[in-house]
């Protein structure tokens, strides 16, 4: 039941209102709408579902959710029509009519929209205009675009067109760039020179013909020398009687209804944490990443997350010590640093270089999502990744035509992964030795090359989101139902089609079949394979991984004939042999050097491989893995998922060779070898220090936990290992 009352409170917030106003619902164009429906939503959604039971949140998305409704049949869309028509088709079996953009309100169904967007703010800058179709060039073939196909050589026609109900005459002015020429006619009278018009009280027609050329665009409207919006009410044709009566107060009642929603959702997490240490380090530690974001370059920014390591001196209750707390203390500091780092990308396009792989994607998710190729999805063999086009266009369709959507989904999948170390570390050593591992997590990710990708549209972080969220989703599945165990499977499958050279790791995902403090040395006694596995987690993640392949090898055998999942891809024979690690024609010793070669490209994080400060803690990490597996002394102890994880990751090197973009094919990596070299140096402190031996823990064993912190000796009698 929490569930489906979050998933209408979600469609209650972001369903796109009539009524222009700061929590109007999707797009997500403002810093106002893209944190609180982009980020914190999910965030109190995860931390506090049980406010969903509570009747005064019911009635606040009821409510919400009626008046939205009333809205959409009773309200002329309120802004302006904007029609965006480029000197040609931009993209394959296109028109030459107005180009769509990724704004719900302007009519995506339609093969010839009437608006490109709905012009609800004055555009300042080139990549706040409704031209994000300036990434789909050309229309023909996988040529690049012309010279002309983009700004500043680009000649654009662009149409604004609408009603302006007017209470008190005034003077409407159009201010606009010098590369921009416009004309305004206000109920077919033209404006002055200057694009000034005095205009009476009452309704009136608005129509705006401007040429957009060059790349310093800006379109202002002003109503007395004010911000259009804010004095008077606009709308996309002639508005009803009931906008005339709404348009002062009906946007507030949306304010209104979105905002007691949603602050009492965070009132109600706020007393869930209810702990002053804890309340105190998560507001100074979120204080000091977002100032450090802001005031240091990205190069330096891993110094910034170093500093969560002293999480570990804040005293929590032992309510809090589980995952929510680690929340608490890690994920609402990287959440700021998220807000922070990607704050000047809210409501702006970005302009991909052509030619790269995630101008690709967004290509192909322009023609999933916009011409109805939902099984071709641009390809009918995948050279590039299957998944991440369908992910992308259904981030665009929420966030609108900004990539903050891509940044704020990448920010969470290393949230994710970061969790998934502090889960099984929890189990292996502790609430404050997991707390190391999480952050450990996040220090691996921005000291390496790859925390550029934040956001840059490419699959690697997504994939592994989907993968760890695999992880912690089968470690639940162990105690539910056979339904969370699909879910688990589900994800595993979505990370292999995001990155096709992630099946070893997704496959090894099995291995949460046992508890997550399940050593290695089980491998080596069969007769404990049945101890505690749970065969549901086997089944639903087995299951649905086989079916799943199977249906894109069908699928594949429907466009060519071939039932292969590889046919068409980067490991297909018929294509060449360029991204093979071993290729034909090579010697053993050459083929080995490949091999090696293309392991430490994963490892050291750089192409060539370079061994360098950052990449230390990965090879030390898979060489302890490599020993787990060998049943070496004491290492064999560690948790048996981490280290499969990583060893299966790290095999598919061995098929594949990555290239370009350093760093990217190492990301999947870093929670898996942050975990394992954590519970490693945990075992190994033990060891030193003679303290009573590492035992697995349960996730309800705080009683335990706190003695151990507080450095009083557990009991003695054995506990079965359990997750």
């Amino acid at each position: 039941m929490p569930f489906s009352w979050g998933l209408a409170a979600t469609i209650a917030l972001l369903w796109p209102s009539r009524l222009v106003g700061p929590l109007d619902g999707i797009p997500l164009d403002s810093p106002a709408k893209a944190i609180l429906f982009g980020l914190a939503l999910p965030a109190l959604w995860w931390f506090d579902p049980t406010y969903l039971r509570r009747r005064v949140c019911r009635v606040s998305i009821v409510a919400l959710m009626a008046w939205k409704i009333i809205g959409s049949l009773i309200l002329v869309q309120e802004g302006l029509c904007v029609s965006v028509v480029p000197t040609r088709p931009y993209v394959m079996d296109g028109n030459s009519a107005a180009a769509h953009s990724w704004d719900l309100r302007a009519g995506r169904h339609s093969a010839e929209p009437s608006c490109t967007a709905i012009m609800t703010r004055p555009y300042l800058r080139l990549t706040e205009f409704p031209v994000w179709f300036f990434n789909l060039p050309p229309a023909v073939g996988d040529e690049l675009p012309a010279n002309t196909d983009l700004p500043p050589n680009a000649t654009t026609a662009m149409v604004v067109e609408g009603a302006m109900t007017i209470r008190e005459p005034g003077v409407f002015r159009l201010i606009t760039s010098a590369p921009i020429t416009a004309t305004v006619r206000v109920d077919e009278r033209p404006a002055g020179p200057t694009n000034a018009i005095e205009v009476p009280r009452g309704v009136h027609t608005i129509r705006i013909d401007a040429t957009l050329t060059g790349k310093r665009w800006q379109f202002i409207p002003l109503w007395n020398d004010g911000d259009v919006w804010q004095e008077l009410s606009t709308t996309v044709s002639v508005p009803s009687r009931a906008n005339q009566v709404m348009s002062r107060w009906g946007r507030w009642m949306t304010v209104a209804l979105a905002g007691c929603l949603l602050a009492g959702w965070m009132l109600s997490a706020w007393r869930r944490i209810g702990d002053l240490p804890v309340a105190g380090w998560t507001v100074a530690a979120s204080a000091f990443v977002g100032w450090f974001t802001s005031a240091i370059d990205g190069y330096h920014w891993h110094w910034m997350i170093v500093a969560l390591f002293a999480a570990v001196a804040v005293p929590v209750p032992t309510r809090l010590r589980n995952a929510r707390g680690m929340f608490v203390l890690i994920g609402i500091p990287w959440l700021v640093f998220l807000v922070v780092m990607t704050a000047p990308q809210i409501g702006r396009f970005t302009l991909y270089a052509p030619g790269n792989d995630y101008w690709l994607f967004q290509r192909f998710a322009y023609r999933i999502f916009f011409q109805g190729y939902w099984l071709e999805g641009g390809e009918k063999t995948f050279w590039f990744q299957p998944l991440h086009r369908w992910t992308a266009g259904m981030i665009h369709l929420i966030l609108g035509h900004s990539s903050i959507g891509e940044a704020y989904a990448d920010g969470m999948a290393l949230l994710v992964m970061a969790m998934f170390a502090f889960r099984v570390t929890s189990t292996f050593a502790g609430f404050r030795w997991a707390l190391v591992a999480s952050v450990s997590t996040l220090v691996l990710f921005l000291t390496g090359p790859g925390w550029i990708f934040i956001g840059r549209g490419l699959s690697e972080i997504s994939s592994a989101g989907f993968i760890y969220l695999s992880a912690l989703i089968s470690l639940r599945s162990r105690k539910g139902s056979i339904g969370l165990a699909c879910l688990a499977g589900l994800c595993a499958l979505l990370a292999s089609f995001t990155r096709l050279n992630n099946i070893p790791m997704a496959a090894a995902l099995v291995v949460f079949a046992w508890p997550a403090s399940e050593p290695v040395t089980t491998l080596y006694h069969p007769s404990r394979w049945r101890a505690h596995v749970r065969t549901r987690t086997l089944l639903g993640i087995g299951g649905v991984l086989t079916s799943g392949f199977v249906l894109f090898a069908l699928r594949t055998w429907y466009y060519t004939g071939v039932f292969s999942v590889f046919h068409g891809t980067a490991l297909d024979p018929s294509r060449g042999y360029s991204r093979w690690a071993w290729q034909p024609g090579m010697t053993i010793v050459q083929g080995l050097r490949s091999l090696y070669e293309s392991v430490m490209i994963v490892l050291t994080t750089s192409e060539p491989p370079k061994i360098h400060n950052g990449a230390l803690p990965l090879i030390v990490s898979a060489l302890l893995a490599l020993l787990a597996v060998m049943n070496a002394p004491g290492l064999r102890r560690l948790p048996a998922g981490p280290v499969f994880m990583y060893l299966a990751a790290l095999s598919s090197a061995l098929v594949g060779r990555g290239t370009a973009y350093p760093g990217r094919f190492s990301i999947h990596i870093l929670g898996a070898a942050a975990t394992a070299l954590i519970c490693a140096v945990a075992l190994s402190i033990q060891w030193i220090l003679k303290v009573v031996p590492l035992q697995a823990r349960s996730s309800l064993d705080r009683q335990r936990d706190e003695q151990i912190d507080s450095r009083h000796p557990p009991r003695s009698e054995a506990r079965p290992a359990t997750d």
